[in-house]
């Protein structure tokens, strides 16, 4: 790419990243310090950041000295002309950044002295709000590209620990688990951590899922608390559409159906649940219609193009041997619905060990055996059914699971291509970890409960750990760590 050829790495940014890092650890070691002694979980704070910015200058070490190319060097050279402008002249800085991307406006703020963004880069709207983000930064970073990378890292973890500590105050006892599943999972880690939209994107989905826990189940939903869901879905409609598109109907459906769950009488809750699907039905199409030019080739009326067209690229062994076959599949609705298993399991599971042909591919179907693994275990443990009784019983798990389901199953059946659906999986597998998590610390209290000849209520876990029950307000009941292992 010809972006690459300009962007290199001198001895001075290692030198200047490490001070970085280091009053970065002077500052979060204050607050986690403070912290800590409410709330327990602040003890992976400091190192959820390290891990983070970790991740970022090993995605930006892999492009730079192994693949050598990809758009991370575009986004970061068209965010650099940006930052170039910014210096010599601010008023044009801001116009820039306001005014459409057009090609009168490339000529007009860009020239041999600032450097021009790279043109496709430039055009697209979603790429180019990217490098908008990213130009201050670049700014501040004096344009070095480790250092920018670490404070994109940094910027998204904000967003990341958000949504741990919202999953941790429903179940503070398996809070271990739970940051290895949000702050620590390695590919969540490497792909969402750069100068990518996927980063973004990401953080945008974490702000959402938390504000949307404090407005509608905490009930605080001050003016900044909306704000923050707005603009966490702002930040995956214009970067990554596709994200809210599975996210909206999936967090609606956790928001209505704790609604249904609160009616204690039976013959109630049957007949307000079919009314309360139709509002869920209806709501989405609406939302999704309006959203129709934000969704591109995602949108309900070009989705099936795009399926079909994913899969001609496939048989014309565009992407080599790096991809997975999901069968014949038809342009109707029909057809695609009907690979609807294999789909999900290919989102969820794949590249498996079988599948392997390079060491990338390796490492993720290392991660995938352990998923597989932590899912059987689930299965046999629960029975199968016990399993679908947790989830009707669970409004948290049915969100985590019903997002990470229709995500898995829109991505391999638009892409199938191993290697694009790994960085595609970012959303989906914080989410989809937690749940299967979240199901198998249940799972174990029935066993225990079982084995020692009491009553298991699924009822009482259905806002969370009963032993650490969350409080409704400014206040935090804290549950018991030690039984998780994680902790120790």
């Amino acid at each position: 790419m010809a972006a690459m050829r300009y962007i290199t790495i001198e001895v001075w940014e290692y030198l200047i990243l490490i001070l970085y890092m280091v009053g970065l650890g002077f500052f979060m070691s204050r607050r986690k310090n403070i912290e800590i002694k409410k709330h327990p979980e602040y003890r992976y704070y400091l190192i959820g950041m390290y891990v983070k910015v970790l991740g970022g200058f090993m995605f930006t070490m892999v492009y730079m000295y192994y693949y050598k190319l990809g758009d991370v060097f575009s986004y970061f050279s068209s965010s650099v002309a940006l930052a170039n402008l910014a210096r010599q002249d601010i008023l044009k800085y801001i116009q820039a950044m306001v005014m459409d991307n057009n090609w009168e406006n490339y000529h007009k703020f860009f020239d041999r002295s600032t450097g021009f963004p790279v043109n496709y880069v430039y055009i697209d709207d979603r790429t180019y709000l990217l490098v908008k983000m990213v130009s201050p930064l670049a700014l501040i970073s004096m344009n070095s590209f480790v250092l920018t990378t670490a404070m994109v890292s940094t910027v998204a973890y904000g967003g990341v620990w958000k949504l741990y500590r919202m999953l941790v105050r429903y179940y503070p006892s398996i809070q271990g688990q739970l940051a290895f599943a949000v702050l620590f999972f390695p590919s969540s880690v490497f792909w969402g951590s750069g100068i990518v939209k996927d980063t973004f994107a990401f953080s945008g989905l974490c702000y959402y899922i938390h504000a949307m826990d404090v407005i509608f189940f905490r009930k605080k939903g001050v003016m900044g608390t909306w704000i923050t869901m707005v603009i966490g879905a702002l930040l995956m409609v214009l970067l990554k559409p596709y994200v809210f598109m599975m996210l909206f109907p999936a967090s609606l459906f956790w928001v209505l159906y704790r609604r249904v769950q609160k009616f204690r009488n039976v013959l109630i809750r049957a007949s307000v649940l079919p009314a309360t699907a139709v509002i869920l039905l209806m709501v989405t199409l609406n939302v999704l219609q309006r959203l129709e030019g934000r969704l591109g080739k995602f949108s309900l009326e070009r989705a099936l193009d795009t399926v079909v067209v994913a899969q001609n690229d496939m048989k014309r062994s565009q992407y080599g041997a790096n991809y997975f076959d999901l069968g014949n599949i038809e342009p109707t609705w029909g057809s695609v619905l009907s690979k609807f298993p294999q789909a999900v399991f290919a989102g969820l599971f794949r590249p498996l060990l079988n599948d392997v042909n390079n060491f990338a591919m390796l490492l993720s179907a290392l991660e995938n055996t352990f998923i597989v693994l932590v899912m059987l275990y689930i299965l046999i443990r629960s029975k199968v059914v016990f399993f679908f009784q947790l989830i009707l019983k669970n409004p948290l798990l049915q969100m985590c699971y019903l997002f990470a389901i229709g995500y898995a199953f829109m991505i391999a059946v638009t892409t199938p291509n191993f290697g694009a659906m790994v960085r595609f999986k970012i959303p989906l597998l914080p989410l989809f970890m937690t749940a299967l998590f979240i199901s198998r610390y249940i799972l174990d209290k029935r066993r225990e409960a079982l084995l020692a000849g009491r009553k298991f209520n699924l009822d009482d876990y259905a806002d969370g750990d009963p032993s650490g029950r969350p409080q409704v307000g400014p206040g935090r009941v804290q549950g018991p760590i030690s039984s998780d292992p994680w902790s120790r």
